[in-house]
């Protein structure tokens, strides 16, 4: 049986064959054995990736060790372990857990180690520990023949106490393919601390297997096949020691009570999915099954290892993980993601913005309201702005919503806040959908003032949120029906300003977020230096003589609305009859809904979009390229 395809690079050292007893064991005790260089196992030490919270690359080596199995084998073995980033500051020291969640691969019976290697780069971001080991007979490791998971589950007990007495290690799991399946099996119902299983296409016993094989391959009739391993049975005690009678599953899956995920491959021919698919009908612990295309030796995708990984994070019970996984589950980050960085669903947000949300978080420690707060989806928009999401509050106690950053203007005081802004202070509004109430807040001196109260939402519900500010300093939030919440946070504020996705307690989800502002188009399709030069003009005090580029295609030139309709006026190109007024402010075309927009393009040749104008609702200042995606 040939190895699978993640040790394709191993070199095959194929079984000693003299005669046809020989035969027989090669394909129980004696299969083809994998050959390989330490080196192919990679450097000692490396980057495995980014971090799914943060734009820091997440560090990580490789230690080789030997262990040492009840039968005086040794065994080769290799750990790979995150460890802190070189010159990572105080606060990311103090967050380092001294001892990690740990999985422990177990390769199939033609196999070794370097079938771990793909989930180096999987689990190193998480925070999660890798073992693999070659077993007895298999490998690198000491041993003549295998036991399809017999004296296996003894190799691994050998692991498993190794890491238990390391220090290093907080839980562990078990991750097993084939031979290495059946082993988890056999280890699983004696020791019930193991947190979780992956169980990649196990076997119910090796006769039924045996039996299913010779039919298949050899058209040997079951009676036929149970002589022959009759025969055999002697003959694999002599020599490796074990009796394979005994290699049966099922007693050990109704005394095995971990957590497990049962995979079985839709075109295995070697362990058909009906062994995997009665094992998990038969397994008493919590359990999960699911079959995935490819065969037996065929790589397993991306996909699967992930939904595996995702499986044993949840076993693991960590605090860490758990949290990690509502704000995955909740939509606010995608773990898996390119490059494991936070998704970015719209307009590009900087690296920047997860430290500034990082800085935040930990200032609002110190208000007992924020401080479980989690942000994220930075992103800088320009006000007017208006932001939909659809919430889910998954929890009664769930607390989601939105977390806004002002950036005063130099020696402003906040027009109705009550009190005296120092200079360059900022200033924090925080938007709490909650079951009970919408409220919205401000942080002031570490405090946080509740300034309009609304409905709450339901529980389970999947909820339309709306945020709207404009540049009078208005802001506008809406949850489901209720009737919006209004606030002024005054004039004194910069146009641009900070906004992130928010998670307070328990478990949310955010979906199909929108943010729509007076610059991001623009700014996304042509790039700063270009929008400088719509607002100023040439240095010169030249405008330009033409019609502004186009913007991309499914942009309607529309404001986006939360409350009412808003009417725009479009300047024409310079020089043209309809700029007569000699305003620079009030254009001699106006555009107000569909009939006189399709009317000015059908004259022109061309769609109104991204033109200079002023919207007399919004209070004064050039608003450019209004963002409304409504398809090409």
């Amino acid at each position: 049986m040939p190895p699978p395809a993640e040790v394709k690079q191993a070199t095959i050292i194929p079984p000693d064959v003299q005669n046809p007893v020989d035969l027989l064991l090669s394909f129980i005790i004696r299969p083809p054995r994998s050959k390989y260089k330490p080196e192919q196992l990679g450097p000692k030490r490396f980057k495995a990736a980014c971090r799914h919270d943060t734009n820091q690359a997440v560090h990580g080596q490789r230690t080789d060790l030997v262990l040492e199995n009840p039968r005086g084998q040794k065994l080769e073995c290799s750990l790979f372990e995150p460890v802190r980033r070189p010159g990572a500051p105080q606060s990311e020291e103090e967050e380092w857990e001294e001892q990690l969640p740990c999985v422990i691969f177990l390769h199939g019976n033609s196999s070794c180690r370097l079938e771990a290697l793909p989930l180096v780069t999987l689990l190193m971001p998480l925070r999660i520990s890798l073992f693999c080991l070659d077993f007895a007979g298999s490998g690198l490791s000491e041993g003549e023949y295998i036991s399809l998971g017999w004296f296996e589950r003894d190799d691994l007990s050998t692991c498993v106490n190794y890491l238990r007495s390391s220090g290093k290690v907080s839980s562990i799991a078990l991750w097993g393919r084939s031979m290495g399946a059946f082993t988890a099996l056999l280890h699983a119902d004696r020791d019930p601390s193991i947190a979780g299983l992956v169980l990649d296409s196990p076997f119910v016993s090796l006769n039924l297997l045996a039996e299913e094989l010779a039919l298949s391959r050899a058209f040997l009739p079951s009676p036929a096949t149970r002589a022959v391993l009759a025969a055999a049975r002697s003959a694999i005690q002599a020599r490796a020691g074990f009796d394979i009678d005994c290699l049966e599953a099922t007693h050990h899956v109704s005394q095995s009570f971990s957590p497990a995920l049962f995979i079985a491959a839709k075109d295995d021919d070697v362990t058909a999915p009906h062994h995997a698919q009665r094992l998990f009908e038969a397994y008493r612990g919590e359990k999960e099954f699911e079959l995935i295309e490819g065969n037996h030796q065929s790589a397993r995708s991306e996909a699967v290892r992930r939904k595996a990984a995702l499986f044993l994070c949840r076993t693991f019970h960590s605090e860490r993980l758990d949290r990690l996984l509502e704000l995955h589950a909740g939509g606010l980050f995608d773990i898996f993601g390119a490059q494991n960085l936070p998704l970015q669903s719209f307009g590009g947000a900087h690296g920047g913005l997860d430290k500034e949300s990082d800085e935040i978080c930990r200032q609002m420690k110190v208000i007992p309201a924020l401080s479980q707060m989690f942000l994220a989806k930075g992103q800088n928009v320009q006000r007017p702005v208006a932001v939909h999401v659809v919430l889910k509050l998954v929890e009664d106690v769930s607390e989601a919503g939105f977390f806004v950053k002002f950036k005063p203007a130099e020696g402003a005081s906040v027009s109705g806040s009550g009190y005296h802004m120092e200079e360059e202070e900022p200033q924090y509004l925080v938007v709490i959908v909650t079951a009970v109430a919408t409220m919205v807040c401000r942080v002031h001196n570490d405090d946080l003032r509740t300034v309009a109260v609304g409905p709450g939402v339901c529980v389970g519900l999947s909820t339309p949120v709306a945020l709207f500010m404009d540049s009078c300093g208005m802001v506008f939030v809406q949850a489901g029906i209720n009737d919006p919440l209004k606030v002024d946070v005054g004039q004194a504020f910069r146009g641009e300003l900070m906004m992130w996705m928010m998670l307070l307690r328990g478990q949310s989800s955010f979906h199909s977020l929108s943010v729509e502002d007076g610059e991001a188009t623009l700014r996304e399709s042509l790039g700063d230096a270009v929008l400088r030069l719509r607002h100023l003009g040439h240095a010169d005090g030249v405008l330009t003589g033409s019609l502004p580029a186009r913007m991309p295609p499914g942009d309607s030139g529309h404001l986006p609305c939360l409350l009412s309709p808003m009417s725009m006026k479009v300047a024409p190109p310079l020089g043209s009859e309809g700029n007569s007024s000699g305003d620079s402010g009030q254009f001699g075309i106006k555009v107000t809904g569909d009939t006189e927009l399709a009317d000015f393009e059908a004259r022109h040749g061309r769609r109104a979009q991204g033109w200079r104008g002023r919207v007399r609702c919004l209070g004064e200042g050039v608003v450019t390229g209004i963002r409304k995606r409504i398809g090409a």
